[in-house]
């Protein structure tokens, strides 16, 4: 049985590999703010591929998972690996005839689609056509994605982690190719960006079927949806829809009030959530990605002691990252979009308006970790409802915020009504959560988030001076080396002020990551 502190194994397992996906997601995202800039092809494809990539995560990464993982580690307690693995492959050649059927109405409702998600381009010539045309053609990425999150969720329940995490590379490859060999050259460069997402979805999911059949007994297809276990699945999928999608469907608000804002808004908001999918990504999506089958085993054995434990761990460990960088972000948002985006198309005025929208993204970083455990912790005892009403609150108070504050403050509004919307769904998560558990067990999280505040506080401090200290620029002789050292400052001066204030979970990271807990595992690949 998987031990909380193991936890942090898993995750570094796949923190390594999300890390090398992240670098090539970088290269992917400069190539696109060089090539496409923020001008109306970047809007059209970043609308158009946010569509089918939107369904995955309802359908596939998001709603499937939370619901497939519990059932099947308790498919595996009661009715062994014969019944699970037949389960399993139920659910996976079903999961490919629904997502063919979407697949086959998405490309047929394109246009309607797009208007849905971005009305406000039909006042600019041509743009509504191209963001269908690219819509069209990106679609049965959806396909593959699906396929391949199914996949990524069936590995991660046999504790395989690392593969799955590495799988993102192969797209962001396979977009770089693409924009490399073909956009450069192209009267229309977004076409190329959108064949490389097309065929990086292939990719993707030949990648990860050979671990799957080496695990599987049988692979035979299967087609059910009256397999009892299957209909479980559907059935806890429904209300996880909305509860695992709320951030998704912030999204297509945002989209759809940012398409009336003018030409750039809708890339602004792009570029700065990809700086803080950054930050997620390397651990707290890692760990959020591990707790679950962990969760749910702890759940399906009766030990509520250890599911608390793990909980609370996961909830200080995200705490002792995100609080810092959300401090870092804020003072150095404008250096930080100048070095990773500001050449070729992307301007030094497209800087400043990124910039802004990354600050106030940021705010929602904790809120958004803490979600991301905090939701399995209810999906391991088969609970899908909670998320779903305290999501329903959230989205319901994020609409008329992201139209009222983008009224006043234009994107960077849309930016900062995603953050209270996350701190709303974040909060009511951990009130019913602590009311059903009880106990103790948050009270060392609380303390130990006093402790790395304090800790940001102070690291905030150093990264004001070195801001405003220009000749420490001049002495680095280039910005981006300039911007490394701060960033390392500021990382030593948190980790100096964390030690000196009390807070040990950097301690107990690094020491979980080498693997010097007693009786440690580290995750299977």
């Amino acid at each position: 049985m998987a031990k909380p502190h193991n936890l942090t194994r898993s995750a570094g397992a796949m923190g390594v590999m999300t890390l090398l996906s992240r670098v090539f997601g970088y290269v992917r995202d400069l190539l696109q703010a060089a090539i496409l800039g923020a001008a109306d092809s970047a809007d059209a494809y970043v609308i158009a591929f946010r569509i089918p990539n939107l369904l995955r995560r309802l359908l596939g990464e998001g709603a499937l998972t939370a619901a497939f993982i519990p059932v099947f580690a308790d498919a595996r307690r009661k009715e062994g690996e014969e019944a699970t693995w037949q389960f399993a492959t139920t659910t996976f050649w079903t999961l490919g005839a629904l997502l063919l059927v979407v697949t086959g109405l998405g490309v047929l409702g394109a246009p309607w689609l797009v208007r849905g998600l971005a009305y406000g381009f039909t006042g600019i010539e041509g743009k509504i056509p191209l963001t269908v045309s690219l819509t069209r053609l990106m679609f049965p990425y959806l396909f593959f994605i699906g396929l391949t999150a199914l996949a990524m969720a069936i590995l991660n329940a046999e504790r395989v982690f690392a593969a799955p995490a590495f799988t993102p590379v192969l797209l962001n490859a396979s977009i770089i190719a693409a924009a490399l060999l073909f956009a450069r050259h192209s009267p229309e460069p977004a076409t190329w960006f959108a064949v490389g997402v097309l065929v990086g979805g292939a990719l993707q999911m030949g990648f990860l079927l050979p671990f799957l059949l080496k695990r599987a007994p049988s692979f035979r297809p299967r087609l059910s949806i009256t397999h009892p276990r299957v209909r479980r699945v559907g059935k806890l999928m429904l209300p996880g829809l909305f509860g695992v999608g709320v951030t998704q469907l912030n999204l297509v608000v945002d989209s759809q009030v940012a398409s009336f804002l003018g030409t750039g808004s809708v890339s602004y908001l792009y570029y700065a959530i990809r700086v803080e999918e950054l930050v997620l990504g390397v651990f707290v999506i890692s760990l959020s990605t591990a707790i679950l089958p962990a969760l749910s085993a702890f759940a399906a054995d009766g030990r509520d002691d250890l599911l608390r434990e793990a909980v609370g761990r996961g909830l200080r460990f995200v705490s002792y990252v995100t609080l810092p960088a959300t401090v870092g972000l804020w003072v150095l948002r404008e250096p930080i979009i100048e070095v990773l985006f500001q050449r070729g198309e992307f301007t030094a005025a497209d800087t400043r308006f990124t910039a802004w929208a990354l600050a106030l993204y940021g705010i929602g970083l904790l809120p958004n970790a803490f979600v991301k455990i905090l939701a399995p912790a209810f999906y391991a005892r088969f609970d899908t409802a909670t998320p779903v009403k305290v999501g329903a609150v959230a989205f319901s108070l994020h609409v008329p915020m992201c139209i009222g504050l983008a009224s006043v403050m234009g994107h960077a509004g849309i930016a900062l009504s995603t953050s209270l919307a996350a701190a709303l769904n974040a909060g009511g998560l951990l009130w019913l959560l602590q009311r059903r558990e009880r106990g103790a067990w948050l009270r060392p999280v609380l303390l130990s988030m006093a402790r790395v505040a304090g800790a940001s506080v102070l690291m905030g401090i150093v990264l004001l001076a070195v801001l405003h200290w220009p000749t420490l620029e001049a002495v680095a002789g280039h910005r981006a080396v300039w911007l490394a050292a701060a960033i390392a400052a500021g990382a030593l001066s948190f980790l100096a002020a964390a030690l000196a204030l009390g807070a040990r979970e950097g301690r107990e990271i690094w020491r979980e990551l080498r693997g010097r807990v007693e009786g440690g595992h580290p995750a299977r690949d």
